[in-house]
C-alpha cells in the first residue's frame, strides 16, 4: 500500500508542475513591442507576435518615409532560437522573404515578466515590452 501512495503523490506533484513548466517555457507568447535605434540614432519600433517557437516581426515605418521600403511595414517570419531564464534569442528572416532586406536577431535577458532588455545583431541596444 505504501508504494502505491508514493506513486500517487509523485504523479499528483508532476501533474501540478507541468502547467507551470509549460507556462514558463512559452512566456513569450503574445504581442510585443520592440524599441531600438538606427545607426544614426533614430528611434524605431517593431511589432512582434509570438506563439510557441515562431511568430512575426513587423518594423513600423517612420512618419513620411519608407512608404516603398519592402523591408518595412510588413510581417516577416520570426523564430524563437532560445527562451531560457537568462537568455532569449529571436531571429527574423527578412532576407529569405525579400531580396535586399537584412535578417535581424534580438538577444536579451528578462527584466520582469513583461520586459526584455538586450541588443540587436548590429550591437544596438533594444528593449522588448508587452503593450
Amino acid at each position: 500500500m505504501r508504494p502505491l501512495f508514493i506513486r500517487r503523490c509523485v504523479g499528483l506533484a508532476a501533474a501540478a508542475l507541468l502547467p507551470t513548466l509549460a507556462a514558463a517555457q512559452h512566456a513569450l507568447d503574445g504581442p510585443w513591442r520592440l524599441s531600438f535605434s538606427t545607426g544614426d540614432d533614430e528611434p524605431r519600433q517593431a511589432q512582434l507576435s509570438i506563439s510557441g517557437n515562431q511568430g512575426s516581426w513587423t518594423t513600423e515605418p517612420r512618419a513620411g518615409r519608407e512608404k516603398r521600403d519592402p523591408c518595412v511595414g510588413r510581417p516577416f517570419p520570426l523564430t524563437v532560437q532560445a527562451n531560457e531564464a537568462d537568455r532569449v534569442v529571436l531571429a527574423a528572416a527578412f532576407a529569405a522573404q525579400v531580396g535586399g532586406c537584412k535578417d535581424r536577431i534580438f538577444t536579451g535577458r528578462w527584466v520582469d515578466a513583461g520586459t526584455l532588455e538586450g541588443k540587436l545583431d548590429n550591437g544596438r541596444p533594444a528593449r522588448l515590452v508587452r503593450p
